[in-house]
């Protein structure tokens, strides 16, 4: 429970330090004193924004600090650990804002963004004014209200858990649905490329081995070429050997009729005899390599394919080999797609059986909930001076959602003889913070948000029907700390303590305080609710008033 407030320079308040109680506390003064001002403080530790001119005038900044006591607050701490805040039974909220309009936000002493202190404050405070009221005609959160009150937290986990997995396989089913369509469009393209690449037979290191061959057998065709012209030189009609026979036997004739020729006809045999051996041995030379035209053919052919298959799909052999089979798995997805789907669409089936199952479960909660939930809110509204009003819960079967297979919405007839409404149009500003009170009465004991706050739930209402809401924000106390701002001395006589905001001008400067009423003081600002606070008469009308209530 909020313990303490300490308000320094905000708006038109200097210094405040207030001290909260147990139960229900009402808070009151005249129009314009400046009670809403205590709750925006209020707002702004539970991480509302904050602007430069919350800041005094004349002020360097703003600060508010709230203390409360989370002994018995499992899940506030549990969110203070996940945070890693330290805490044990106090914790400590402070908000700072600048003539800037920058704000800074502490939670024992650890500086914290807006959206974590929002967190926070969740788990303390329920503010209840005119926008939190306004809530009650969005449709969306009829829902919840009627979950909490038919306490089905744990089975809509349960329900959320399978509920997302079973969205997760419906998306994985329309994206192989997608991408079946996607791949048989493209499946002729696919075959074509595959059986292309297929028939080229491609190795790794096959290019490159081909290009040694080819390499190698233009070598050999030089050498081969070459060779087979020095043959003919030598051994072809009037070759070589014949021109070298042919001298010989010309130099012996010379050197037989000339003799001075014998020396020369002798070297000449000298020189003849290795000359020819060489020249025999020379013209049996045959080519180092041996690479038919053929197998040539065959290579050049092969080198050709790959070249243009390298540019056409411009990658190298490797890529074109990775190709292949990327393109066979793509086949063989293609192909086999049809039985992954009808394995999946067997898993989303059996999914959705045990979907179902719970959802009718929750159903069935909601629907024996609801009568329950219409007949107490019904019985508080007809004591908040609504004694023709009907409220039903309309829970309507829809497909199957995040929370279920209901629609629900709160409907009311708040006199007699008027069919049921929806709150979004049928209902009256006044009437809807009745249907919120007598909500919160009803979700008294379920409810473990420690703080409520009403803003002005007794708006436009007097006599019986006022006192009425006091005894519903009595009982209220009795579950939560309540605070309430109120006009209406039938409601602050019901509370356990009270507070008086007043405002007044000091040398030309205005002024807010808020001071916690002890009893001779709180006679006093109930004696001014009722109409005179000077007159005796009013003043024991004002005892009897808290005396009786303090009884009851």
């Amino acid at each position: 429970m909020l313990k303490q407030l300490s308000i320094r320079d905000f708006t038109i308040i200097s210094k405040c330090d207030i001290s909260f109680g147990p139960g229900f506390t009402a808070i009151t003064g005249e129009t314009g004193a400046g009670k809403s001002i205590l709750l925006k403080a209020i707002r702004l530790i539970n991480g509302e924004k904050a602007t430069a001119s919350m800041v005094r005038a004349q002020a360097e900044k703003a600060s508010i600090e709230a203390i409360f006591d989370i002994k018995d607050l499992a899940e506030t701490k549990k969110i203070l650990e996940q945070l890693e805040i330290d805490a044990d039974d106090e914790l400590i909220i402070r908000r700072e804002i600048t003539e800037t309009g920058k704000s800074r936000a502490r939670v024992n002493g650890n500086v914290i963004n807006l959206s974590d202190l929002q967190i926070i404050g969740e788990s303390l405070v329920q503010m209840h004014g005119q926008s939190e009221q306004v809530l009650l005609r969005d449709v969306r959160t009829h829902g919840r209200m009627l979950d909490d009150f038919c306490a089905n937290a744990s089975l809509l986990d349960e329900y959320a858990s399978l509920f997302s997995k079973w969205n997760q396989k419906r998306n994985e089913i329309e994206a192989l649905k997608e991408r079946a369509r996607n791949l048989a469009a493209q499946k002729d393209f696919l075959k074509f490329q595959f059986e292309e690449l297929s028939k080229a037979h491609l190795k790794a290191g096959e290019e490159e081995e081909l290009e040694a061959l080819t390499t190698l057998a233009s070598r050999g065709e030089t050498e081969r070429r070459y060779l087979s012209e020095m043959g003919r030189i030598l051994e072809s009609e009037n070759g070589l050997f014949d021109q070298l026979r042919s001298f010989q036997a010309k130099i012996k004739q010379l050197a037989i009729k000339v003799p001075s020729y014998d020396d020369q006809l002798i070297q000449f045999q000298e020189t003849l005899d290795p000359l020819e051996s060489f020249l025999k041995d020379f013209a049996s030379n045959s080519p180092a390599s041996d690479v038919s035209p053929a197998e040539l053919d065959r290579a050049n052919a092969k080198l050709a394919s790959i070249q243009k298959l390298k540019r056409k799909y411009k990658t190298d052999v490797n890529g074109l080999i990775e190709l292949i089979a990327t393109r066979q798995e793509e086949l063989e997805s293609l192909e086999n797609l049809d039985a992954d789907l009808q394995e999946l669409e067997r898993q989303t089936s059996k999914s959705q059986e045990q979907l179902e199952i719970i959802a009718q479960k929750l159903s069935q909660k909601r629907i024996t909930g609801a009568a329950k939930l219409d007949t107490a809110v019904e019985a508080i509204l007809h004591e908040l001076g609504m004694p023709g009003a009907r409220f039903k819960t309309s829970i309507l079967s829809t497909s199957l959602s995040s929370t279920g297979v209901d629609k629900v919405e709160f409907l009311l007839a708040p006199n007699t003889g008027e069919g049921e409404k929806s709150l979004q149009k049928a209902v009256s500003g006044g009437e809807l913070s009745r249907v919120l009170l007598a909500f919160k009465s009803v979700m008294a004991e379920l409810d473990t948000t420690p703080l409520l706050i009403f803003d002005e739930v007794d708006a436009g209402i007097s006599g019986e029907i006022g006192n009425k809401i006091g005894i519903a924000l009595q009982n209220l106390g009795k579950h939560h700390q309540v605070l309430t701002i109120t006009h209406l001395h039938q409601v602050a006589s019901r509370a356990e303590g009270q507070l008086a905001v007043k405002k007044e001008e000091v040398e030309e400067r205005t002024y807010t305080t808020i001071s916690v009423l002890d009893y001779q003081k709180r006679l006093l600002e109930l004696s001014r609710m009722l109409g005179d606070e000077r007159s005796s008469t009013v003043q024991e009308h004002a005892k009897k008033l808290l005396e009786a209530n303090n009884e009851s």
